[in-house]
């Protein structure tokens, strides 16, 4: 073997090994990545896990902390958890009313559309009939035997030929459409059963909401009676102060491990531009007197009964349930420290343990939690400590 052939030969071995190499190397790295992966999947999975554990063990300890409540504290409760699920129904009703109705409009048009297609077709079809019976079945043999070119009488067959094809075809789309409007039909008349039974089933659900917050302003005015004196008052402040303390300091135990995702901006670096989680009038501010020495930590927006509520900043849901004094509230953990809430719903849309996005309704706005008319509590946290939210939303 001369030179130039072992040298040919040893760039052809070192190629293959090349190609053998790098394959190798790439199946390797597959296999690394997908276990790199599924470990990271798993690690989520385990820590979505225990957040939630602790996030329960929160719920059952201000559970237990409830049972102090006064009688007529646990029955405001009953009450308010019982009318913001019948709202919640009476609200799906609604919306489930609207969707029918659109339904049965949108079906109201296509029928519409087709009987005046079906009627169009029904005249086209009597004049072709009744021309085809002035012709008569003997028509086409009389053409053929005043023809004596073999040409002409293949046509005269042809033409005869597509003129029964499309008319066979006409009256096929004709029992078509006759067919589907008459589903349509039985469909329209099926949605407005649909359409009765959910009104009906309304009318019961709001006429419960109704005794449930007549019963509710009865229970307030009792609550009033016993908070007659200022001391009374400060004193039943400072204990949901303290509950509030109390489920913030276990919720920041519970998710201090917690770390948005990479793709997601901090919540430090939008302080000034935080979009409001509710429109409506500010009706008290930061660190306006309430009772005594206690102040306010947060904002109180007014806002009607129903309406969205949305986060401010994407993160967890790390509390969405009841708490004395702040009625139906809902927590997020934005990490390094801040949290964000929500309380006085009517509805709460997440449930703990849950992402939420930046702008995404959470909640829906109430008077839950003793309010005399519908507002929302917004408060900000860092590390702990409350922080004014004119200086994080934008146009405060």
């Amino acid at each position: 073997m001369n030179i130039k052939a072992r040298k040919s030969k040893n760039t052809a071995n070192i190629a293959f090994k090349s190609r053998i190499f790098f394959i190798t190397f790439s199946c390797t790295l597959v296999v690394a990545l997908s276990t790199n992966y599924s470990l990271a999947d798993d690690a989520r999975q385990a820590e979505l896990s225990d957040l939630k554990s602790a996030i329960k063990t929160v719920q059952r300890n201000i559970a237990t902390e409830s049972l102090k409540h006064t009688a007529l504290e646990k029955e405001l409760q009953s009450i308010e958890v019982k009318h913001s699920k019948i709202s919640s129904k009476v609200g799906e009703l609604s919306r489930k009313i609207n969707i029918i109705k659109n339904r049965i409009s949108t079906r109201q048009r296509e029928k519409s559309q087709l009987k005046k297609s079906i009627e169009r077709q029904e005249q086209v079809i009597t004049e072709e009939l009744l021309s085809a019976h002035k012709i008569g079945d003997q028509e086409p043999i009389k053409l053929l035997l005043n023809q004596e070119d073999p040409q002409k009488i293949a046509r005269i067959f042809k033409y005869y030929d597509y003129f029964l094809k499309a008319r066979s075809e006409k009256i096929d789309s004709y029992s078509r459409d006759v067919s589907t409007l008459t589903k349509i039909i039985q469909e329209i008349n099926r949605q407005k059963l649909d359409l009765i039974g959910a009104k009906n089933s309304l009318k019961i659900q709001q006429t419960d909401l109704k005794n449930s917050a007549t019963i509710r302003e009865k229970t307030l005015t009792k609550i009033k009676g016993t908070l007659d004196s200022d001391e009374a008052n400060l004193a039943h402040l400072k204990k949901q102060r303290a509950q509030l303390e109390i489920l913030l300091h276990e919720v920041q135990e519970a998710v201090e491990n917690i770390v948005l995702p990479q793709n997601m901006q901090p919540f430090a670096s939008k302080k000034g531009t935080l979009t409001w989680p509710i429109t409506g009038l500010l009706i008290d501010q930061f660190g306006s007197r309430r009772k005594g020495p206690i102040r306010s930590q947060g904002w109180l927006i007014s806002s009607a009964i129903g309406n969205p509520v949305t986060a401010v900043h994407a993160g967890r849901v790390v509390f969405s349930d009841y708490l004395r004094g702040f009625g139906l509230l809902l927590i997020i953990d934005h990490s390094d420290g801040y949290m964000t809430l929500y309380g006085h719903n009517q509805e709460l849309l997440k449930d703990a343990g849950g992402w939420v996005m930046a702008n995404e309704t959470i909640a829906r706005s109430g008077n839950t939690g003793g309010l005399s008319s519908p507002a929302l509590y917004f408060e900000i946290r860092q590390q702990g400590k409350p922080k004014n939210p004119k200086f994080w939303l934008k146009g405060a």
